[in-house]
């Protein structure tokens, strides 16, 4: 369904509503230079915050059914973004991780969609983006307390938390190289965020 975005909301609520419609879409589309649609990415994003996970708890993490989680590990599979280890607590079972390619992939699609954000908020105020971000967190616990159970996104909290810092330390987008997307990225950045992981699995 297309979204009209000349539409005029008659209720504030409207507004914030029809506001995250229109956003939503745009950063679920794929941004110039992804090579993953919006579902691969968020595989990824979770595989990232939290590390290898069994395929169950992947499609949990997900909000999907193991069958449709199953198809996306695959595609991933053979774009060599991810692979599967043996589950050291179940012999019979196995696990799924990033690869480095995957690691790389996903930091690459963060920043060019961090980088959309920010540029759309050229021209604003130090302080127009300070209330925007304090309100926005405010709003986002709101919504967040009243559909989550406790556990639910602490996951990805602590994982953005631990991401989030080599995703700051890249270069601006015009003085970036190839070494700068390069697997591994910075040692030192690279060593800090996975052992900040760690805390998330």
């Amino acid at each position: 369904m297309q979204v009209n975005d000349a539409y005029t909301p008659q209720t504030p609520i409207e507004g914030v509503m029809h506001a995250f419609t229109r956003i939503g879409r745009r950063l679920k589309a794929k941004q110039p230079g992804d090579t993953i649609d919006h579902s691969a990415h968020v595989a990824l994003f979770v595989l990232r915050c939290s590390g290898a996970l069994r395929l169950s708890d992947l499609a949990a993490r997900m909000e999907l059914d193991a069958s449709t989680a199953s198809r996306h590990v695959r595609a991933l599979e053979q774009l060599g973004l991810v692979r599967r280890s043996p589950d050291p607590d179940d012999g019979r079972a196995f696990r799924v991780e990033l690869t480095e390619q995957g690691i790389e992939q996903w930091e690459s699609s963060a920043r060019r969609r961090m980088e959309l954000l920010s540029t759309a908020m050229d021209g604003w105020s130090e302080d127009d983006i300070l209330t925007f971000e304090r309100l926005m967190t405010r709003f986002a616990d709101g919504v967040a307390n009243l559909t989550d159970t406790p556990a639910d996104a602490r996951w990805a909290d602590k994982g953005w938390a631990a991401v989030a810092p080599r995703l700051r330390a890249a270069p601006d987008a015009e003085r970036r190289t190839d070494e700068d997307f390069a697997p591994g990225g910075d040692p030192a950045t690279r060593e800090n965020t996975d052992k900040n992981l760690e805390s998330t699995r």
